[in-house]
This record gives C-alpha cells, sequence and structure tokens, in this order.
C-alpha cells in the first residue's frame, strides 16, 4: 500500500504540492474517474457541470479552514489539476447527491440544527483496549488509489495516521492525542453545498478530545449524508448527517454502522439504492458482536473480511469486466485508542494480512 510522509515544519501549501508531486499520475486518472462517475451515477450531463459545482464548493472550504483550503489547493498544483478536479477526487460521494440545477442549490448549515454496498463501522470496548475498525467500500476502480498519509503535528493540531486515496485529504484515521475517525456513506436527498467532507475528518482529527470531535461535525458545514463515529480512550460519539441535519446516536460497549440511516429524521431525507448490501451486513455484523465480544485487533480484522452471505457480506465485490465501476471493498483500516496501532490494508482483506503503523 502507497505511504506518504510530509515533513514537519512544512506550510499546507508544501504538504498539498508534495501529496500531488508524489502521486501525479494517479491523481489525475483517480480525478477523471470520478468526474466520470458524477455523470452516470450522479446527475451531471457532462464534464462542465460537475466542475461547475466542484467550482462552488471552494469558498466554503477556504472558510471552514484556511489550511486545508491550502493543502488541497497544493495537490492540485503538484499533480497539474485544478482545485475543483481535486474538489471532486475528494468531495465525489456528496457532489452525486446534489442537484445538477445551479438555481437549486443552497449552502450548508454551519451550526448544527434542533434536535448500494458501502463501508461497515464496528466499535467495541475489547480486553485489549478500545476499538474503532471498518472497511471502505466504493467503486472497486478505487482500490489502485488507496495510500495511508502520516500528517505532523502542526499548530493546527497533533499528529496523525490518516487512510485516504491519492489526492485526497482523509477518510479516517487516528491522531496522537487518541481521536480517531470512522465513517460511513448515506445517501441524502437535501444535498447542500458544504465544505468537503474530507476536510472535516481531517479538522475533527486535530480536535484534542472526541468531545470537541463531535462539537466540530455537528457544528460544520457538512454538504450531504455521512456517518461518523469520534472516539477517545474516554468516550465515544455517533453522529449522522444529511444536507442539513446533523443528529447523535447512542452507542454503547460495542456498536456497528453500515450505510442506512438509523435517526428516523434523517432516514426521512434520506435514501437507500435498491441493491444495497446495508441491512444485511448491519444485522451480520450485530450478530457477530452479539455472539462473541471483539477480542483485539486480529479478531476485528478477521471478521470484517468475513464472506458470509456472498455477496451481501461484509466484505463484497459487485465489480465485473462489463462494470469494473461496481461497488467494492477496496480496503480496511483498524485503531486500537489505547495502545496507538492502526491496522490498515487496500483492497480485499480475507485472509490478508494487515500493514501496522503506530501513532
Amino acid at each position: 500500500m502507497r505511504t506518504l510522509e510530509l515533513p514537519a515544519g512544512a506550510s499546507p501549501r508544501r504538504w498539498g504540492q508534495i501529496h500531488g508531486e508524489s502521486f501525479r499520475g494517479e491523481v489525475k486518472t483517480f480525478a477523471e474517474i470520478r468526474i466520470y462517475l458524477c455523470t452516470r451515477v450522479g446527475g451531471f450531463a457532462d464534464r462542465a457541470g460537475v466542475l461547475a459545482a466542484a467550482e462552488a464548493h471552494l469558498p466554503v472550504l477556504a472558510r471552514y479552514h484556511g489550511g486545508l483550503s491550502e493543502e488541497l489547493h497544493g495537490i492540485a498544483e503538484g499533480a497539474g489539476l485544478t482545485p475543483a478536479e481535486i474538489v471532486v477526487a475528494n468531495h465525489y460521494t456528496d457532489l452525486r447527491d446534489l442537484s445538477p440545477d445551479p438555481a437549486t442549490w443552497r449552502p450548508a448549515p454551519e451550526t448544527a440544527p434542533d434536535a448500494d454496498g458501502g463501508c461497515s463501522v464496528i466499535w467495541a470496548e475489547s480486553p485489549t483496549g478500545r476499538i474503532l475498525a471498518q472497511t471502505w467500500d466504493m467503486h472497486a476502480t478505487a482500490i489502485p488509489y488507496v495510500m495511508m498519509l502520516h500528517v505532523p503535528a502542526s499548530a493546527d493540531g497533533p499528529e496523525a495516521w490518516v487512510f485516504t486515496l491519492t489526492g485526497c485529504l482523509g477518510l479516517t484515521g487516528m491522531s496522537t492525542a487518541r481521536v480517531a475517525v470512522g465513517i460511513n456513506n448515506l445517501h441524502s436527498r437535501d444535498a447542500t453545498v458544504g465544505a468537503v467532507w474530507p476536510a472535516v475528518v481531517r479538522r475533527a482529527l486535530h480536535q484534542p478530545t472526541a468531545a470537541a470531535a463531535r462539537d466540530l461535525i455537528l457544528g460544520s458545514p457538512v454538504g450531504s449524508g455521512h456517518h461518523y463515529l469520534v472516539a477517545d480512550r474516554r468516550e465515544q460519539y455517533a453522529i449522522e448527517t444529511s444536507g442539513v441535519l446533523r443528529k447523535l446516536l447512542p452507542t454503547g460497549p460495542s456498536y456497528c454502522h453500515t450505510n442506512h440511516c438509523l435517526d428516523p429524521d434523517v432516514a426521512a431525507v434520506s435514501s437507500v439504492p435498491s441493491t444495497s448490501s446495508t441491512r444485511e451486513r448491519l444485522s451480520w455484523l450485530e450478530q457477530s458482536l452479539g455472539a462473541r465480544p471483539i477480542a483485539d485487533l486480529a479478531d476485528v480484522w478477521t471478521r470484517m473480511g468475513s464472506q458470509e452471505g456472498w455477496p451481501k457480506s461484509v466484505m463484497a465485490n459487485m465489480s465485473t469486466p462489463e462494470n469494473p465501476h461496481g461497488t467494492a471493498t477496496c480496503g480496511a483500516v483498524a485503531m486500537n485508542l489505547d495502545t496507538g496501532d492502526v491496522w490498515a490494508q487496500a483492497g480485499f482483506i480475507t485472509n490478508v494480512a494487515a500493514e501496522r503503523f503506530r501513532v
């Protein structure tokens, strides 16, 4: 799996330039795949419409966090692309939920209001430490671009290991403050123009505690549907969002979430593709956790690699030669918040050893 360690003391712009320069060909190809998919899976008629929507997100990111905006612009410079193309690479799942008609676009709220395959998140308080793990399922053509990114400590926050893709700010990870973030995608019908969601993940990892990360997400201009699980060595919080709503969910010593909403208000403005395996995966995970608690990282890694119930199993592959962009498990990450161990791997993880990192 690709790994990039950013240099301590460099500016966010330079971090981005190094990222883009290091994987220039991969970033270009990955952005093109996602621009194409926005016209195939999303409602956009052509490339120009996709990039116009992406461009509208750049001022939101600049207001949301100057350093992360600079880093994204740096990635574009290093890869020889426009910032809008890098927005598509980062924000694809939210862009495909957005109407292609600019007249309907509205800004995401910046404060919390009142009250097809996909990723599977597992939370467990194990005898070996507090564990947050997830598969990352997306179009199978994303597998070659999975990478681990080491972000040094800076004025914004502590150092972190981040599971991500070439050209993207971050999907999930853990910091040296032992704050970890996991995510699932949700399909929202009320998508708005918000901050690119990997910037929300990275900014959550800047926080000193899970409670601070919770408050950060609740107050972020999130553009579409996601489930976030944020945790530290003392607390954990689950949050479902749509383009407008942000809702806290109850958790316990063990918890799992897939790609359908558990909060009824968020569910009312969301949808689940007819081909999704989300309910089957959640049922299997709940039964697995109920039958036997998670013991350690090796145990959760094995369960995330389960193919029981194929093709609607936790480890999945819906791609075919005719449809290479079909949903597949593109990688996984498992983090022990007490020990600082991070296990990660690209692609299918059934009977595949994790690469090991540590914060």
